[in-house]
């Protein structure tokens, strides 16, 4: 591709090892399919493709789309912060959105508390059922949008903690031991390779038929990556597959050992210059990590001469230090007396106590091997050494053999044959006897027990107060549209049912009866007046079962109200008589038809204490004025429709009882509206 035909810049960053392209117009279809096939990918925000991790093949990809590969400018945490100011800007449209929709539904809920029952039958039936899809689905949808806001909270969150986390001194360690191992890999294959040039270039050695079969044998490589066999067979054949003479298709070999020979020297060469890509990239990253390390102050352990019988803090805990474990000359990691996981990183020790004398000597006679024997016994299994190499390392081990007399305490070999130890003695390997018994049966000392582990501190879970409205609107969901049949239930507004519980006050400290509970609006006011559900008690009474159960659902979503401050019984009112005992006061909506509110009323008088309060809500008619006027301290006449969003326009009216005379405050004018 010329100087002129390159899409863009391209750029590699050490940190995350990634290929990133800037490309400076919209790709062509071809060019963009050649793109995707490289493995990049698009990345809309930032504009841009990039690539899991580098490989030569891509690295020569980007050469030749972009002309060359600079420095990216950016770094981990910069994308990060980027990013996360990106989820910021997503969670803070979905929490505006979602108070909004909060916002729709209390509109519509005005007057209507959260899972009330649609009341079939009565007069406001067809609305209440258009009102409770409205609700439902507005509520959906601020859920919704409240989750996904805080979705994308945490997403961002998580993007700063996970760039944080890559840069710390122990992760960043973790990182280097893991391209050491990758580039151990590359050097074995590129010791492998070169060893296998000179194996089939051997000038001392003639390449004969049989011997170039041998080294193919060996060199498990192939001569064609497809290739047609027998009965319309496809697929790769191996060098030596084609070094056969028997083969199928030519009654004879495929290739001659010259041919194989050049096949194996030509692959192998692309396989080195393949490894040694491989191993200066590594070595490049590897001297990238090590210099980003030393900025950071190294670890901390490396400020420590670790030995066994020393003790390490890591996470928490303090151990016991049984054996130094060293690659390259360095602390690679230390094994331990933990509980579960024994071996401890050396990126892991937070801190170090070296050990005492005594201490290190305990450490190193629990942890040193008894002398492995090898001699014939009865039930010994003999297998020579070839046998022995072939049992796969899970199924052979040694063990411990106790010192008795006559022998000491000594190591055997063992293997598993079904489900059973058996000892093995290798016939075509050195006979070593038990060592003689000392006269002491000495036994294996124990290793050390302490293993200081920290305090588990319980933390509470965070509270959030912005969520608890879009909490009670889930669980409202759950709870699903009620249907209960009350053909005589008229709710009593929020602010009528205020105006009553003020009324009846102070409550606090106080025994208070709702003799018709319904969905239980009366006794919300109730218990805001006295400040609280623990300052009251409360005696409910409802002959609607459905609607019992609505109302002990109220008392369980009710802060401190229990059994005893919010009693509940299911019966008809008219039918109570001294079983609920008295009250102080009284508050009330009973039914309107046919004039039972006034045998409800006057029945709730005799409930009352001496100096306590009634205050109900009564049809304002002629037999109510001439029956029960006379007998309140206070009648008020609400304006009409008081009671439209019920479904009904009945007159309606709001009294004062006192059980002994006592004066009523008149309400200011216009309290309703």
């Amino acid at each position: 591709m010329s100087e002129n035909s390159f899409i863009g810049t391209a750029t590699y960053s050490p940190e995350d090892n990634k290929l990133r392209i800037y490309p400076d117009f919209r790709l062509p279809k071809d060019v963009y399919e050649r793109v995707g096939q490289a493995g990049f990918i698009w990345a809309p925000k930032q504009k841009l493709f990039v690539a899991p991790a580098w490989n030569p093949s891509r690295e020569d990809f980007v050469i030749e789309m972009c002309g060359e590969i600079g420095d990216e400018d950016t770094t981990l945490v910069d994308r990060a912060e980027e990013r996360a100011d990106r989820f910021e800007d997503y969670s803070d449209k979905r929490r505006d959105e979602a108070v909004r929709a909060h916002a729709a539904v209390e509109r519509i809920c005005d007057g209507i508390p959260l899972g009330q029952p649609i009341l079939v039958g009565h007069h406001s039936e067809k609305r209440a059922r258009r009102d409770a899809d409205r609700i439902t689905n507005g509520m959906r949808k601020a859920v919704n949008l409240w989750e996904t806001s805080e979705y994308w909270k945490s997403r961002a969150k998580g993007c700063l903690m996970a760039a944080k986390y890559k840069q710390e001194p122990g992760v960043r360690h973790r990182r280097i031991k893991g391209l050491e191992a990758d580039k151990r890999k590359r050097e074995k294959t590129l010791k492998r390779a070169r060893g296998l040039i000179n194996v089939w270039t051997n000038p001392d050695k003639e390449l004969t038929l049989e011997r170039a079969s041998a080294i193919a044998l060996a060199d498990r490589g192939y001569w064609k990556s497809e290739h047609k066999y027998p009965f319309d067979h496809i697929g790769p054949i191996s060098l030596w597959d084609a070094l056969q003479p028997d083969h199928a298709e030519r009654n004879g070999i495929l290739i001659t050992p010259e041919q194989a020979r050049d096949k194996a020297v030509h692959n192998h060469n692309a396989m080195i210059v393949y490894a040694e890509r491989w191993i200066a990239h590594l070595n490049n990253r590897l001297e990238y990590e090590r210099a980003m390390l030393g900025e950071q102050g190294g670890l901390a352990a490396d400020k420590f001469a670790i030995v066994a019988g020393g003790r390490v803090l890591v996470r928490g805990a303090w151990l016991t230090v049984l054996r130094v474990n060293c690659q390259g000359g360095r602390i690679s990691s230390v094994s331990t007396n933990a509980k579960y996981v024994r071996v401890k990183g050396i990126e892991e020790i937070e801190e170090y106590q070296p050990p005492t004398e005594e201490r290190a000597l305990a450490v190193k006679n629990a942890t040193k091997l008894a002398p492995l024997c090898n001699y014939p016994r009865n039930g010994f299994l003999e297998m020579t050494k070839a046998e022995w190499k072939r049992i796969h390392t899970d199924y052979k081990g040694t063990h411990d053999i106790e010192a008795t007399e006559p022998t000491g305490r000594h190591r055997v070999r063992f293997t598993i044959r079904q489900s059973k130890w058996i000892s093995v003695f290798v016939t075509d390997e050195k006979r070593k006897e038990a060592p003689m018994f000392s006269g002491v049966p000495a036994q294996k000392p124990d290793l050390p027990v302490e293993c200081t582990m920290p305090e588990s501190v319980y933390k509470e879970p965070e509270t959030q107060a912005q969520g608890a409205p879009f909490e009670a609107m889930r669980l409202s969901l759950d709870a699903g549209v009620k249907v209960v049949s009350a053909p005589q239930l008229f709710a009593t507004s929020s602010k009528v049912a205020r105006r009553m519980a003020d009324l009846a006050g102070p409550l606090a400290g106080k025994r208070v009866l709702e003799p018709q509970a319904g969905t239980g609006k009366l006794v919300e006011a109730i218990f805001n007046e006295a400040t609280g559900a623990d300052c009251v008690r409360v005696v409910a009474v409802e002959i609607n079962y459905s609607l019992v159960e609505g109302l002990k659902t109220l008392r369980d979503l009710t802060l401190y109200a229990n059994e005893v401050n919010f009693e509940i019984h299911q019966g008809d009112f008219l039918q109570c008589n001294g079983d609920l005992g008295l009250f102080d006061a009284i508050v009330m909506n009973p039914p309107f038809v046919n004039g039972v509110d006034i045998k409800h009323i006057t029945h709730a008088i005799g409930f009352l204490k001496p100096g306590g309060r009634l205050v109900s809500l009564c049809a304002n008619g002629h037999r109510q004025r001439e029956q029960l006027k006379p007998l309140a301290d206070y009648w008020e006449e609400l304006p009409p429709g008081s009671f439209s969003d019920q479904g009904t326009n009945v007159n309606v009216a709001l009294l004062v009882i006192n059980a002994a005379t006592q004066p009523v405050t008149p309400p200011e004018a216009g309290w309703l509206f």
